[in-house]
């Protein structure tokens, strides 16, 4: 009788040592792919433009405000202040996917689509991602917009996508 009730004991006991081994196999495995990602190039490229955008822009020339004349694309109001200002979107949206890289110093093809929280209106900066792309990131971050002319403030959503 006791033997029976020592072997159920073991069998038990397997079953919980097979569980708790697939589940340190199956952390493992994730946390290894996240340190992959990490690691990738387009990914530290990625983190690297997304925290460039809520920065102030900076032009070649202290006295120029007109986006050709940026030398590093950046959205925020200043450095105390990292509201994003709505002109500097509507200038970006005007230009091209050379200029975007450009001032964002980026060696891989970039889009970034501004989307207004709980609204369909937004704005695209840079080209489509073309169907042939093989690498692609994407990071979304959440700002707020100041309207420069009016002064309001409404909520965004800045979907940053890098491709290869």
């Amino acid at each position: 009788m006791r033997g029976q009730y020592f072997s159920f004991d073991a069998i038990i006991a397997s079953v919980i040592f097979i569980l708790a081994l697939v589940a340190l196999l199956s952390y493992w495995h994730s946390v290894k792919s996240f340190l992959d990602f990490q690691d990738d190039a387009l990914s530290r490229d990625a983190v690297r433009i997304s925290n460039l955008l809520f920065t102030p822009p900076s032009f070649i020339t202290a006295s120029s405000s007109d986006c050709v004349d940026m030398e590093q694309l950046g959205f925020a109001l200043g450095w105390d202040d990292r509201r994003v200002n709505s002109s500097v979107i509507e200038c970006a949206v005007a230009q091209d996917q050379t200029w975007f890289r450009k001032v964002l110093g980026a060696s891989s093809g970039v889009l970034l689509e501004v989307q207004y929280v709980n609204e369909d209106t937004y704005r695209k900066i840079g080209g489509d991602i073309p169907t042939s792309a093989v690498n692609i990131v994407k990071i979304r971050r959440l700002a707020t917009i100041v309207n420069s002319t009016t002064g309001d403030t409404r909520l965004a959503y800045f979907d940053l996508s890098l491709y290869k």
